[in-house]
């Protein structure tokens, strides 16, 4: 592969960055997570489904108001009535064509009406409490996506470092590798090396460009990833490692689990949605009680049923209304409620479940990476030894380019290792604060 084709993939990097935003400034993991809650889809759309609930709540309430209405209405009425006669004589009374009258009139009318709830058998006050679980759930589960959000920010931040860490490992071994080849062509020119050793550094050096070519690919999709997740590109050595948080971790998975079933926002927002639909389950035995209202009603009409003149009326009434019989459906919703409370708490066991095997899984992966990483290290800095151990050997004579190769690679899948190693272990450290739902709160961010 050409220096020139090196060149294009490396140029993808610097073509990804003129999209993103310049900041002088770095950008910690805080300020990325900050930013990522600010403009995030995911996170603004159940930040309005807490304003419509809000809403919600304000509807309830006012089931405990009266309700004022104002009628009006003018218009033109007409009445022709049947012939009415004397009971007595027989005469007829009216008088018009075919012994008919037509009456025609401007009519007015103007009601006003109040209605107020005195009593519906709790309806009203279980509607309110109902809607106020679920406005508390919508904003734990706005939580919870958030706490998502800030963690698949962690994700794309590391991978972001993670493939400049390999693309820097790959243009080290790519010079390397560069260094050997010229070194090896200028032997074979001069006659004191092989035309095999020529073929195999070419061969290797070959290698080492594709792999550059393959870690700038990574790094530009782990940039792009990042761009989905934040809302823009991170600009060129603008991330930086973030710190460990490792002291402020459980000491064990036991209390790591305890602190997650109290304390993350999925399952208080099940517990909530328990409490919501238990709220609609005693509102459903509403309809088993008579209700009561206040209804006061004021008449002004005007020239109606064909009769000239005002007429003015006045009613107040305590009013009951109170169903005997509707074909059982308050005995069946009522039952349709009580199934929906053994649903809601089902799903709330399941996100138990969930919560305590996320938990567990995020600690061990944690446990058996910390483990790993003395054993890795030590591979790096042996690997590193004899590296420098063989060249020193090779330029006397007493060892092969083969042997030289061979342990380059070795080195260079060390490091590899270590890095993605490292990485991992911070991701799954952050992970251990998500599965308590304490990521948010250790970072410093805010809804």
């Amino acid at each position: 592969m050409s220096a020139r084709r090196i060149n294009q993939a490396l140029a993808l990097i610097g073509a990804a960055s003129l999209f993103s935003n310049v900041h002088a400034e770095k950008l910690d993991v805080r300020d990325a997570i900050k930013e990522a809650l600010a403009s995030n889809p995911q996170v603004l759309s159940e930040m309005r489904e807490v304003d419509a609930r809000d809403r919600e709540v304000r509807q309830a309430l006012a089931g405990y108001y009266p309700t004022v209405d104002l009628v009006a209405a003018y218009g033109f009425q007409e009445i022709d009535p049947a012939v009415s006669r004397d009971p007595f004589t027989g005469e007829i009374l009216n008088s018009g064509p075919n012994g008919r009258t037509r009456n025609e009139l401007e009519r007015g009318e103007v009601q006003l009406s109040m209605r107020q709830l005195v009593f519906d058998g709790y309806k009203t006050d279980y509607e309110y409490k109902n809607q106020q679980a679920r406005f508390k759930s919508a904003r734990h589960r706005t939580k919870s996506v958030a706490e998502d959000v800030s963690l698949q920010v962690v994700r794309v931040y590391l991978e972001v470092l993670k493939r400049e860490a390999i693309l820097d490992i790959a243009q080290e071994a790519l010079a390397f590798h560069e260094d050997v080849y010229n070194r090896m062509k200028k032997r074979h020119e001069s006659g004191a090396g092989s035309k095999a050793d020529l073929d195999q550094i070419s061969g290797r050096l070959a290698l080492a460009r594709t792999n550059v070519v393959t870690s700038t690919t990574n790094l530009v999709d782990a940039r792009s990833n990042f761009q989905r997740v934040v809302g823009r590109f991170p600009n060129e050595g603008e991330l930086v490692m973030p710190g460990t948080y490792r002291k402020y971790l459980p000491e064990g998975v036991g209390t790591a689990v305890e602190r997650a079933i109290v304390n993350h926002p999925l399952l208080d927002s099940a517990n909530a949605d328990i409490e919501a639909v238990s709220h609609s389950y005693e509102q459903s035995k509403s309809s088993f009680y008579p209700s009561f209202h206040i209804e006061a009603q004021r008449d002004i009409n005007n020239n109606i049923n064909g009769t000239e003149g005002q007429v003015d009326d006045l009613q107040v009434m305590l009013r009951m209304r109170y169903n005997l019989f509707n074909g059982h459906a308050d005995t069946a919703r009522k039952q349709q409620f009580a199934h929906l409370v053994e649903k809601a708490k089902e799903i709330r066991n399941n996100a138990h479940r969930a919560v305590e095997e996320e938990t567990r899984l995020a600690w061990a992966a944690h446990e058996s990476l910390n483990m790993q990483m003395p054993a890795l290290e030590a591979h790096v800095t042996n690997s590193l030894a004899t590296r420098e151990a063989y060249t020193q050997q090779f330029d006397l004579g007493r060892r092969t380019l083969l042997d030289l190769l061979n342990t380059e690679n070795e080195y260079i899948d060390a490091r590899i290792a270590h890095q993605l190693a490292w990485h991992d272990v911070l991701y799954h450290e952050y992970r251990i604060f998500h599965a308590m739902g304490d990521l948010m709160y250790m970072v410093g961010a805010k809804l």
